[in-house]
């Protein structure tokens, strides 16, 4: 495998990143305990936060771990298998199994998880100054999903401002973008001015 060329060792990770994304915690924990579909319950999105309407706090946990932990993974394949570029390439593609699974008809999760694993190996600095800015906007604003949309939007900004490479900031402004779609509606919501009693 390492003796292989680079395109062919990027396409086997971007392969192994999106099969790996497309296993989904919260479907699978919901179909084994519930036996029904997670989609069909709440908002329909099959991640941590619908997880944790459906089944309880320990569902949630149990699933924002395991999609924070194949983002995590499945960078960690590409970084051996294909250095800082192959991190980037299998992250992005566990993000867009996450979200786009071919096996469950293309309707996934939102990918919030799946990212922060991402961001967890690529740049753990910057997903620690995304945490902080989240942790300001909030105590101000007192509006979560708000302020965590400002944390993701500014990932890319502050992975240039400290220098870092386009291994790292072209793959955040990718799943930035992701995010911004996953979140259209949310993103509304959050920012819509607050009308008084």
């Amino acid at each position: 495998m390492f003796d292989l060329p680079l395109p062919v060792r990027l396409t086997t990770v971007a392969a192994f990143g999106y099969a790996v994304g497309c296993l989904n915690a919260a479907y699978y924990i919901v179909r084994r305990r519930l036996g029904s579909d997670i989609r069909d319950h709440h908002s329909g999105n099959a991640g941590a936060t619908n997880a944790g309407r459906v089944i309880g706090r320990r569902g949630y946990l149990a699933v924002l771990v395991l999609d924070a932990g194949k983002g995590a993974g499945a960078a960690l394949v590409g970084l051996v298998l294909a250095g800082d570029t192959g991190a980037a390439v299998a992250g992005v593609a566990a993000v867009v199994g996450h979200v786009w699974p071919v096996q469950l008809g293309w309707r996934g999760g939102m990918g919030v998880a799946t990212m922060i694993g991402v961001m967890l190996l690529i740049d753990p600095l910057v997903l620690l100054a995304a945490i902080a800015i989240a942790s300001a906007c909030y105590a101000v604003t007192r509006r979560y999903m708000a302020s965590g949309l400002v944390a993701m939007a500014t990932a890319p900004v502050v992975a240039a401002l400290v220098g870092r490479s386009w291994t790292a900031i072209v793959p955040l402004t990718i799943m930035l973008t992701i995010m911004a779609f996953t979140h259209r509606g949310d993103m509304r919501e959050a920012f819509a001015p607050r009308t008084g009693a």
